[in-house]
């Protein structure tokens, strides 16, 4: 769970990010720092008839690891990480969501069927949807908007007051990113916009022009690559990738979990109104989720933490001990509030449940721009502009 503040009205965030992702017809090598494989095998039935289901997908939280259930709705997943959360999902049955703490032989998943049907949405007015399609893709998406597409936007069900936007879906949100190369799935649990005069502060009306924007969002996605022959677009997809994650929150907690974010360009300074206590503090290190995957306990102390991230001319961040012989550095800035909780960060930087407000460049513009948690930079990547 993450949150993001930029205060500038209409730039202006709080972020919960729950992504769950909806899987491919196979399970996808994965590039993660767990060279372990771990396999997750089971049996899908209907909880009324107690039938196996096909053509379930199955998969895994945060990842692209999933899978399609056979004729007798068997399936067998790679897990690429601990603790995750384990999905089932068919178009005729709810959701099934299951958190997985640890490594399982077997597991049984039954599925309800399902009540619901788009064609019982009732919406009072195609100028009001119009409207609410407006505001939805306003927030949605800010960025690269030329290379992100949402090919269905029927599928969206809003609920709307002065103070208060919410958007959701039970059919998945078909999105189409040719900027990172992905073709995604979401199903969408909430998506909640509102207002506040300032950081923590109170609410005001969504057409207030002071202050800016809080946005919630909490679903499920699934990131399928985009197949190509182009050898340059291949490229081009990947560098993407790699600017979209140098510099974000993601490879920031991943400096905190290797506990050396000076050499991976991070600069930190702590701010507390009463105090001069502030630090970061890594605890209960070594929580076992498996052999081979290892899950750390961290809190940031302080009111407000500046970050500063220092990269070259190609994007990569310099060791800051290096700085004195660099010729060339660029910088972001970017300030942290903690949540004064504290949270779990897994090896490749990924957290089940962060809770903190971001100020500056770490501020997602496009909430389709996140990358999959089994993604990593490759580390011979030789890409340049």
């Amino acid at each position: 769970m993450i949150h993001i503040f930029s205060f500038i009205k209409s730039l202006l965030f709080i972020f919960i990010f729950q992504i769950i992702f909806i899987p491919k017809t196979q399970a996808q090598e994965l590039n993660t720092s767990n060279n372990k494989k771990q396999f997750l095998s089971g049996n899908v039935i209907d909880s009324e008839t107690l039938k196996p289901i096909p053509h379930v997908e199955v998969f895994i939280s945060g990842s692209t690891s999933g899978c399609i259930t056979d004729s007798l709705g068997n399936f067998n997943l790679k897990i690429p990480f601990f603790p995750c959360t384990l999905v089932a999902d068919h178009v005729a049955y709810e959701s099934f969501i299951t958190p997985l703490e640890k490594q399982k032989e077997k597991f049984k998943m039954a599925l309800s069927p399902s009540l619901f049907s788009i064609n019982e949405i009732s919406v009072s007015g195609k100028n009001k949807r119009k409207r609410n399609l407006r505001f939805f893709y306003s927030r949605f998406i800010k960025e690269n908007k030329n290379k992100v597409k949402i090919l269905n936007d029927s599928v969206l069900i809003f609920d709307r007051t002065k103070m208060d936007f919410k958007a959701s879906t039970k059919e998945p949100l078909i999105i189409s990113n040719n900027y990172l190369g992905y073709n995604i799935k979401a199903i969408i649990e909430k998506f909640h916009v509102y207002c506040v005069d300032e950081p923590n502060g109170s609410k005001i009306s969504l057409n207030s022009t002071k202050g800016g924007d809080i946005i919630q969002l909490s679903g499920y996605y699934y990131y399928e690559p985009i197949k190509t022959s182009s050898h340059e677009k291949m490229d081009l997809f990947e560098k993407n990738r790699r600017l979209n994650y140098y510099g974000s929150y993601r490879h920031f907690l991943k400096s905190i979990y290797d506990e050396n974010p000076g050499q991976q360009g991070y600069e930190m300074e702590f701010f507390l109104n009463d105090t001069d206590l502030s630090t970061i503090k890594l605890f209960e290190k070594g929580i076992k989720s498996s052999e081979s995957d290892q899950v750390k306990n961290c809190l940031f102390t302080g009111d407000s933490i500046k970050i500063t991230y220092i990269f070259d001319d190609n994007k990569f961040p310099i060791n800051i001990e290096n700085l004195s012989h660099q010729n060339y550095f660029d910088t972001k800035k970017s300030i942290i509030y903690p949540s004064k909780e504290s949270f779990q960060i897994r090896p490749n930087g990924t957290s089940p449940n962060v809770n903190f407000i971001i100020q500056g460049a770490m501020s997602p513009e496009n909430f389709t721009n996140s990358l999959p948690e089994d993604y990593e930079p490759s580390k011979n990547s030789t890409l340049t502009f």
